[in-house]
């Protein structure tokens, strides 16, 4: 076993939540809090890691996006999607 201080770390796990509609931004937010933790910076790996938790509900809301997802950005686009899809049942939550 090395035991160089510098040795590079192929992978760390990320524990993913479930994906919260009620308040997205919140669940988002724990989400990019994993993604600190576990050192990802890509946003290839954080499309996939939020995508290996949605339900179906989530799924048909953004299918088109994960079926092609865009060359920049594919996190925030999913992000951007569901944020805007059930931001309208969050507010009238708070009426």
């Amino acid at each position: 076993m090395c035991n160089d201080q510098s040795a590079n770390i192929a992978r760390v796990a990320v524990k993913a939540p479930p994906f919260w509609r009620a308040i997205p931004a919140l669940c988002f937010r724990q989400m990019e809090s994993q993604f600190t933790l576990a050192g990802v910076t890509s946003e290839i790996t954080k499309f996939h890691h939020i995508v290996a938790v949605f339900q179906p509900e989530e799924l048909e809301v953004v299918g088109d996006i994960m079926l092609n997802p865009p060359a920049d950005e594919p996190y925030d686009a999913l992000r951007k999607r569901l944020c805007s899809q059930y931001a309208d049942s969050e507010e009238q939550r708070l009426i």
